[in-house]
């Protein structure tokens, strides 16, 4: 695929605060890119740098191989979807989605038109004439998608569309909205904190930390070969566990016990708690270190102060760069 956008050396501080600290970013034609990361991490700055929305004190952003670092907001092919929606509560549904349109002078036949292709494509058909509080939350999250869509920028930007809904309505939506994106074939940039949510949409996950991109890769990427004890504890259930100098993710479903135990560890149990069909169990080795296990059924369950040996296969445990050591984030290349 070929790239439609890149950033290069972008940095920006906000008073004596260094956001970002030179990263580089390329992304492809069509692609669905998650910045993933904790609040304060710069996502949501990098977004409002590619959107014209901040400059960037060092850097330059490209677009289809234009320089449009110091172009402003209205001039780049782009649209941003907030996580507040913004749609105008006086307009109606039809009103809200072809805005772009009317201001760009666009025939109103023809916006009548393309309004109606996109209640189609988000599945509203018979809600042009509501206005937004006459919505639930899932329907003005897709009229904010269609309004922004509606316009065909090259690339469209997305703040957290989802956290104001709820969890059963924030799944249906990832679903919807990962098929709007490939009905489309347009390149979404997608910005959230939550690990699931990324996992499950992304063609690819950029991990930001303090201002860099920790690791940049495809969800099975990021989840099995995770490069920093950061990016394993941030994305999924994994322990860190050290052995002679060295430190290792495993993954809380890799952990055995029993019987079914390989590299063997001596443990106890120390806590456990039950999460509607999996067990939580966590044990301490004899060296003081904790180490979680996700279990099935109730055959798995174990008592607190038990003693039982536990481990893991060795291809389950993945070398990781340690928290305490100095890491300088993910140099992106395509």
């Amino acid at each position: 695929m070929s790239e439609i956008l890149r950033l290069e050396k972008i940095h920006k501080t906000f008073d004596d605060t260094e956001v970002l600290k030179g990263i580089d970013l390329s992304v492809a034609q069509g692609e669905f890119i998650t910045l993933l990361g904790a609040s304060g991490c710069g996502k949501t700055t990098t977004l409002r740098i590619i959107a014209g929305l901040e400059m960037a004190d060092e850097g330059k952003v490209w677009l289809d191989g234009r320089d449009i670092t110091e172009m402003v907001p209205n001039k780049r092919n782009v649209n941003t979807v907030f996580q507040n929606y913004a749609l105008f509560p006086h307009m109606s549904v039809e009103e809200n989605i072809g805005y772009g349109m009317r201001l760009r002078g666009v025939a109103k036949s023809e916006i009548k038109e393309q309004v109606e292709q996109m209640l189609q494509l988000v599945q509203l058909e018979g809600f042009e004439k509501r206005r937004p509080d006459q919505l639930s939350g899932g329907q003005r999250q897709r009229v904010a998608i269609a309004r922004a869509v509606i316009n065909q920028p090259r690339v469209l930007l997305l703040d957290e569309p989802l956290g104001a809904l709820d969890l059963k309505l924030r799944r249906q939506m990832q679903l919807e909205l990962k098929k709007l994106q490939k009905q489309l074939g347009m390149t979404f940039i997608y910005i959230t904190h939550d690990q699931e949510e990324a996992i499950n949409m992304s063609d690819r996950i950029a991990v930001m930390r303090e201002g860099r991109f920790e690791q940049i890769g495809t969800p099975n990427e990021i989840y099995y070969e995770p490069k920093t004890s950061y990016v394993a504890s941030f994305v999924g259930d994994a322990n860190i566990y050290r052995e002679s100098g060295k430190a290792y993710a495993v993954r809380a479903e890799n952990v055995l016990m029993d019987g079914e135990a390989v590299c063997i560890h001596e443990a106890k149990v120390v806590e456990k708690s039950f999460a509607g069909g999996q067990l939580r169990i966590v044990f301490e080795l004899t060296d003081g270190q904790r180490i979680t296990a996700n279990r099935y059924g109730i055959d798995a369950d174990r008592s607190v102060g038990e003693e039982i040996k536990i481990g893991w296969k060795p291809e389950a445990a993945v070398e990781v760069a340690d928290e305490k050591e100095e890491y300088h984030g993910e140099t992106e290349s395509r």
